[in-house]
């Protein structure tokens, strides 16, 4: 049996930070993606006899490869403790003892593992795994205190004891969505989500939008409306598959505001946040834009307009409404970056087509972030551009990353390859596109950024390859 200790201390009380954790949605804020992405959290959060399903990284694949583990919580040796114990995983013991306790300015954090391969002899594998621990946890510190400083911004129910929003999102199970809801369930507010499938748990609600189901109670019962749902553009620009991602982002948008408007004026939302795309400002930008910019041309500028369009009817029944123009989302979990690494990591990376264009990007956790801000600061209204302030070139995204990974980027991609994959249009709108986007709402708004440059992002999302 190998012994694995760390200590850690943040800014709030004892009984706080223990709450903070046994709050919905605190393991995924608190894990950092490269190390591990949660499956599904223990509900009720920390309860004994609850389960936690995750897949943790293998050490030095920058969170490439991974495999399931799952651990059941008990109760821990004091009174603001509890412990996680393998149940099924790749070793053969686990066991994770949190503690927390009163010190001047705060708590520390006390975790002691225990833990075991198998048969003796594997002593070469526990020092990977404790250097991956100790990285680790010295990342989960970082988020911790990193979401704190946001709550303590933007007044959180569980910091100040004072009643927390209701607030029902719909795409929940989407990348963005799971952050979204872990970011407001976390700080105590009330969330519930819709969902299409049979719901599991009493905090989710049944819709359809492709059949227009939906009950109105739970509109009834929301303080704020997040909308994040829709089918990935990442695919060929097929006529079928526009039809699709239009029908997805629109008919659920529209079945969401037409419902608002059944309901009398008293039972109607505050504010209704609906997701959108820097693809309004079309596949070509001469100068940087903010929001005020003309769309563009193109399949996703006229999606995005009809998107838009749909979320703004709400406006007319007294309801806020913003909407999220988000860049490209940065992180291990899915998407560009966890496409691009390996390429990099097998020396094969770099810039694709001229290098040139402009990438609009924004780190997973200020993606997130931004809904939450939307929602809680009352004066955000209108378009809102998603995208991190460190304007970047394809060629200098390639140069960073490749640099971050301490590997080389001579290989560019021509622009036929990218056709090949997604299509002519789907190149031109996607990979190939140039998009110079500032975030001039979210500064003008006071948000601060958590990752404002590439290199902050790739550290956060890629760690070191411990």
């Amino acid at each position: 049996m190998t012994n694995f200790e760390w200590t850690s201390e943040v800014p709030l009380a004892a009984e706080t930070t223990y709450l903070w954790h046994a709050q919905p949605g605190a393991l995924t804020r608190l894990s950092p993606h490269w190390a591990q992405e949660i499956v599904e959290e223990s509900y009720p959060p920390i309860a004994p006899g609850s389960v936690a399903q995750v897949k943790t990284s293998v050490p030095g694949s920058y969170g490439l490869v991974r495999r399931p583990f799952s651990s059941v919580h008990s109760e821990g040796p004091s009174r603001f403790s509890f412990v996680d114990e393998l149940k099924k995983g790749p070793l053969s013991q686990w066991k994770h003892t949190h503690e927390f306790s009163s010190v001047a300015g705060g708590t520390k954090i006390d975790d002691h593992i225990e833990f075991s391969m198998g048969p003796a002899g594997f002593d070469s594998i526990d020092r990977t795994l404790i250097h991956n621990l100790e990285a680790t946890f010295e990342a989960r510190h970082t988020r911790m205190l990193m979401d704190i400083e946001f709550l303590e911004r933007m007044n959180a129910p569980l910091l100040t004891r004072k009643k927390g929003k209701r607030i029902l999102i719909a795409g929940s199970s989407g990348l963005v969505g799971r952050q979204v809801a872990a970011l407001f369930s976390s700080a105590g507010h009330f969330v519930r989500l819709l969902v299409r499938r049979t719901p599991k748990f009493e905090y989710e609600s049944h819709w359809n939008p492709e059949l227009g189901i939906i009950n109105p109670r739970d509109l009834a019962w929301a303080d704020a409306v997040v909308h994040l749902g829709g089918r990935s553009i990442a695919t060929r620009f097929t006529k079928k598959a526009k039809e699709e991602i239009r029908s997805s982002r629109i008919d659920s948008t529209t079945l969401l505001a037409e419902t608002m408007r059944t309901l009398p004026e008293a039972k109607r939302p505050e504010v209704f946040v609906c997701a959108s795309a820097v693809g309004i400002y079309g596949s070509h930008a001469e100068v940087p834009v903010d929001e005020t910019a003309p769309a563009g041309d193109g399949f996703l500028a006229e999606l995005c307009q009809e998107w838009e369009a749909a979320a703004a009817r709400v406006e007319e029944l007294g309801i806020r409404r913003v909407s999220i123009r988000s860049g490209i989302a940065l992180t291990s979990l899915s998407g560009f970056l966890k496409l691009q690494t390996p390429l990099y990591l097998a020396g094969a990376g770099g810039r694709l087509g001229s290098g040139e264009q402009g990438l609009a990007w924004v780190s997973l956790d200020d993606l997130a972030r931004s809904y939450v801000h939307a929602v809680l600061t009352n004066y955000v209204r209108g378009p809102v551009n998603a995208v991190a302030p460190d304007m970047v070139s394809q060629q200098e995204f390639a140069e960073t990353l490749a640099a971050h990974l301490h590997r080389p980027a001579r290989v560019p991609t021509p622009g036929f390859v990218t056709e090949l994959v997604l299509g002519a249009d789907g190149a031109k709108e996607l990979a190939l596109a140039d998009q110079k986007v500032r975030p001039e709402r979210l500064e003008e708004t006071g948000y601060q950024f958590a990752h404002p440059t590439l290199t902050d992002c790739l550290e956060e999302e890629l760690g070191s390859g411990a």
